[in-house]
Formats: structure tokens, C-alpha cells, sequence
């Protein structure tokens, strides 16, 4: 989207100034109105005897019909009683000494009650194409009724910074909001103070796009809605428009946290410099319908590198819990998730290695629970990440004080050398289509145990004895049969359903061709057991007798994309 933004059919505003924390409440001008010095954001200067006026917007856009200056002025009670909002003319000064009246929006107040506030619009067009370079606004009374007409100046307020909406910018150098730094809405009265905590690149089925994430905190004493605002992204000369993710309103009970996100399409290569916080607001002429329009508001730093709302956990300890993100809406209070397994092996002449993690799902509470669907990702080495496959069957629900196993797999590169791999797990429904890092933890990859014991969590399978024959039949031709003698065990109280992983046994020659395999489950009908055991292979890939030959064991995994193997033990006659 190019920089300049088209104004609805009125003008485009911006709401002026950011309200950090530490200055969020406005304070009233001890000077004159005629003295005021400073159009500081957040400033109020007395317009009459009760009511006081701050500026939220001074903006101006160059279009083809001319330009356009608005301005947003909020006016506030002070007294008890109800007031007449005074019927003073608002004037903007150019730099060039020229006055221009501001027609007020029909939509304007005419009058506050006792401790309210409202925002009065102001916009006029004028038929010049040059730059006009603000400075300041006032209020003017204008008496007609004597001649020549008598105008007396009731207020100035001075413009630190003028909007342009033709640039997405703000006139004067404008220090954007550091990155993490707690703000509120410029101009709002609502106590919801808002974070920067998460910017991440998603390069998912929609678009590319940023995705930024603000964690909302509500410090008032009552419950409280997020605001209407959005965030843009600009990059150069360009900017690019964002929108809330959350569609619908989200609120915020006293005291509580939640977090809104807003996603920013942008193309590839495009590096963002800040972000723009947007606000809408309304304008109607005199006997015409009101148009919405959109406002820039305050600048935002974007932090040089990814950046999520949890830390990755350097200490993990495989087998005991994960910490997730205490705002997280996936995973249940009731619900511990333990990373039980991380293993990477090589994949011969495919050009890539494969991981396979298998999580601990344990319901601790009392009652059913949904089993979470969460995702998975890995972070090599060289800080990309790689998206894991789920198992294709998982259980829908969790029985209480039931532990239940979820295998994910991954493809990283053959380069890849597993050293503190970072896993994380994502919640992607919260934020659809986007994805969200609700946990973070730093694993080492597992060794395979040496010697006759395997490792299939939750089951130990230890072979004793084990032999490969081959026999012929005229009209079938070669197959084999492999006799093992198998001690089985299954070491924790999980339960293994029929999406569970397999033991695929795979035949191959001397120069590493497959010429057959089988399938063996670990639970239902013809599960793997203790004692001996006999598995056929008849699906022959080659009509020749094949000695000796190289037996591979793997575990299998079905996923939505395939049949993933981890090899486990490499078997040579």
C-alpha cells in the first residue's frame, strides 16, 4: 500500500500525540490562554470559565481538490454544572501569516454536563497546492453584531506537530515510543495502558505478513474495552496498513491482561523502520450524512529482531513441565505438557535430516478436558525455524489423572547439527490464521541407546535374538521372514491409543535398496509383545535372493503430510 492514504471522502486526522504511562492524566495550564507556550499532548488550557480544550489532531492532506486541515479538539467540563460550549470560530495559522476558519462538524457538542468531555472536528479545504506549514491554532470570538465586526483572540494554541497525511508522517521530527515502553491512546480517557511485547514475520498461507502483539492491561477500577485503533507499518516512503486480528471487541475486567494483536501485510525483503498507531473517528457537513475517517496517531519503534512475549527456558530439563505464557487460551490450568522425547536422525541420500519430539500430555484436574491441539516448530542453529507435522489421530479428549503421548516431526537441514535446538509451541487458533509462541524451550537432542535396547516412549523394546531367512515359492516368489525374540515394556502410565506411532521394519541389500517392509503397532491387534515373535515380508521388490542384508528399525508416525520415520537401530546380517 503506498504511503499516501486516501481520505474518506473528508479528510484522513490523526490523533496528535502519544501518552506515555507516566503522563496520562492531562494537566490543566497554570498560564493565561493567551501565553500558552507549548501545544504539549495531554495539555489543557482553560477556553472559559469550567470548560478546558486540548488538542488531539492537527492534520493536513495535499489531494487533487486541494488541501484539506482537520483538527480534533477534546473540551472538558471542569465545573459541576452543565455549560454552553462557547461559539468561538477555530482558526489554523500557516507559516506564511494566512488564517483559515475550520467549519465545525453538525455532529459537534453544543453543550457538556457536569465532568464530561467531548471531541469537536474541525475541517476546511483550501485551493492550494503548496506546502503550508502550520503553527498554531486559536479560538476566535467573533461579534457580528457591531460594525466593523469585533474579533478578540481567546485562546492559541501553539502545534509541536502537524500530521501529513499524504506522507503517513508527522511534519516535525516526531521520537517515536520506544519498543516495550507502556503507552496509552493519545487523547483517550480510558485507563487500559498498553505494551509492545511480540514482532514476528509469518510467512503463512495468507501473505506475508508482521504480526505485532500488545499486551493490554486494564488499571482502572472498573471493567474497560480496548479502544478502536489499529497499527501500520512504514517502511521508508512506504506504508503499509494493518488491521486487528481479534474481530471482535475485546474487554478488560479491572486488573486484568489480554493480549491484541494486529497483522501487517507487507511484501517480501521489506524491512519495517516503526509503527504507526491509527485511530478513526467521524465528520458531517452541515446537512450531509457523517463519513468515518482514519488517524494517524503516534510513532512506534519495532524492535531489530524477533520478539515474543515468553522467554525461551535455557534450563529445561526433559520430562518435567513446560512453562506456558500465563495469558495463553490453549493450554488448560489443569493441563501439563512435558517435552518426553527430541531425537534427529539422517535420512541417506533425501538431502535432509529428520526430528521427531513426542510431548506428555497429563489432565491433573478432576474433570474432562480437551485434549490442546497445539503446533510445534524448531529452531536450528542458524535461527530458522522449521513448522512440525502432528501425528494424523490424537485423542479428543483427556480422561482426569490420565497422561496421554503427541508425536511431532520435523525436516531440517542435513547441515543441521542439533546442538540446543529450541522448541516451541505455538497456539494457532487464538490468532488465526496467525500463529502465536505460547512456549519456549531449549532441548538436546537424545542419543540412541546403544547395544539391544530400544527406546519408544512409553515403551522400552530390548531385542534378544534376531534372524532374517528368505524363502521361494514358484508362484509368489522370494519373501522373508524375521524371527525376534523381544522383551517389551512399557515405562510410564500413558496411554497409547491407535494413533500411536509403529516399529516399520525395513529390508534393504548390500547397495541400500529397499526390496521390503512391514508395519508392527504397539498396542491393539497384533501389537508387538514379550517373548517371540514372527513378521513376513512378501511384498518383494526384486526377484533375486538378497544376502546379506541390512534390517532397519524405525519408528513410524502418520501425519496429515505422510508417513514420517525416525531411525532408531540399524541391524546387519
Amino acid at each position: 500500500m503506498k504511503s499516501a492514504k486516501r481520505w474518506n471522502t473528508t479528510f484522513a486526522t490523526v490523533v496528535l500525540s502519544a501518552s506515555l504511562l507516566a503522563a496520562s492524566l492531562p494537566v490543566y495550564a497554570d498560564a493565561p490562554w493567551s501565553s500558552a507556550v507549548s501545544g504539549t499532548p495531554g495539555t489543557v488550557y482553560a477556553l472559559s470559565n469550567s470548560i478546558g480544550a486540548e488538542l488531539k489532531t492537527i492534520a493536513v492532506n495535499k489531494g487533487a481538490d486541494g488541501t484539506k486541515i482537520a483538527a480534533v479538539i477534546r473540551l472538558r467540563n471542569d465545573g459541576a454544572a452543565r455549560s454552553r460550549v462557547p461559539d468561538f470560530e477555530l482558526r489554523a495559522t500557516s507559516a506564511d501569516g494566512i488564517e483559515y476558519a475550520l467549519t465545525a462538524s453538525s455532529t459537534n457538542a453544543r453543550s457538556l454536563m457536569g465532568k464530561e468531555s467531548a471531541d469537536l472536528t474541525y475541517l476546511v479545504t483550501v485551493d492550494r497546492q503548496d506546502e503550508l506549514g502550520l503553527t498554531g491554532l486559536k479560538f476566535v470570538e467573533v461579534d457580528e453584531y457591531v460594525y466593523p465586526k469585533l474579533e478578540t483572540t481567546m485562546l492559541t494554541i501553539p502545534m509541536t506537530r502537524v500530521w501529513n497525511s499524504a506522507k503517513s508522517d508527522f511534519e516535525q521530527p516526531a521520537e517515536p515510543i520506544a519498543w516495550g515502553a507502556p503507552f496509552t491512546v493519545p487523547g483517550s480517557d480510558s485507563p487500559i495502558v498498553y505494551t509492545p511485547v511480540g514482532y514476528t514475520e509469518d510467512n503463512g498461507s495468507e501473505a506475508r505478513a508482521y504480526v505485532v502483539t500488545l499486551l493490554a492491561e486494564n488499571k482502572g477500577g472498573i471493567g474497560e474495552t480496548v479502544e478502536e485503533f489499529r497499527l501500520d507499518g512504514k517502511a521508508a516512503d512506504k506504508t503499509y496498513a494493518g488491521q486487528r486480528i481479534e474481530k471482535e471487541p475485546v474487554t478488560l475486567a479491572a486488573g486484568e491482561k489480554k493480549y491484541v494483536r494486529f497483522s501487517i501485510p507487507a511484501e517480501s525483503g521489506t524491512v519495517l523502520d516503526s509503527l504507526l498507531l491509527m485511530t478513526n473517528g467521524t465528520f458531517a457537513a452541515a446537512g450531509q450524512p457523517a463519513v468515518t475517517f482514519e488517524a494517524g496517531a503516534q510513532k512506534i519503534a519495532v524492535p531489530s529482531v524477533r520478539t515474543e512475549p515468553v522467554n525461551t527456558n535455557e534450563s529445561y530439563a526433559t520430562g518435567t513441565p513446560i512453562a506456558f505464557d500465563p495469558l495463553n487460551r490453549l493450554i488448560a490450568a489443569d493441563t501439563e505438557v512435558s517435552l518426553v522425547e527430541l531425537h534427529m536422525h539422517d535420512n541417506e541420500g533425501a538431502g535432509f535430516k529428520s526430528v521427531v519430539a513426542k510431548f506428555k500430555l497429563y489432565n491433573k484436574g478432576s474433570s474432562t478436558s480437551a485434549l490442546p491441539a497445539f503446533g510445534a516448530e524448531i529452531v536450528g542453529t542458524d535461527g530458522a525455524a522449521y513448522a512440525g507435522s502432528r501425528q494424523a489421530q490424537t485423542p479428543a479428549v483427556m480422561m482426569p489423572n490420565l497422561s496421554y503421548v503427541v508425536s511431532y516431526s520435523f525436516m531440517v537441514p542435513a547441515t543441521e547439527n542439533g546442538e540446543r535446538l529450541a522448541v516451541r509451541l505455538l497456539d494457532s487458533q487464538s490468532a488465526a490464521p496467525y500463529s502465536s509462541t505460547i512456549a519456549s524451550i531449549r532441548a538436546e537432542v537424545g542419543e540412541e541407546a546403544e547395544g539391544s535396547a530400544l527406546s519408544f516412549y512409553p515403551f522400552n523394546l530390548k531385542i534378544d535374538y534376531w534372524t532374517v531367512n528368505g524363502m521361494y515359492n514358484a508362484a509368489t516368489g522370494y519373501s522373508y521372514r524375521m524371527k525376534l525374540d523381544l522383551d517389551v515394556e512399557q515405562v510410564d502410565n500413558v496411554v497409547a491409543d491407535a494413533g500411536f506411532s509403529k516399529l516399520k521394519i525395513e529390508l534393504t541389500d548390500t547397495l541400500g535398496r529397499v526390496i521390503g517392509s512391514q508395519s508392527v503397532p504397539f498396542t491393539g491387534t497384533n501389537k508387538l509383545i514379550s517373548g517371540e515373535q514372527t513378521i513376513s515380508f512378501s511384498n518383494i521388490y526384486t526377484d533375486n535372493y538378497q544376502y546379506p542384508l541390512v534390517v532397519k528399525l524405525y519408528e513410524s508416525i502418520d501425519t496429515p503430510n505422510g508417513e514420517a520415520n525416525r531411525l532408531v537401530k540399524t541391524l546387519k546380517q
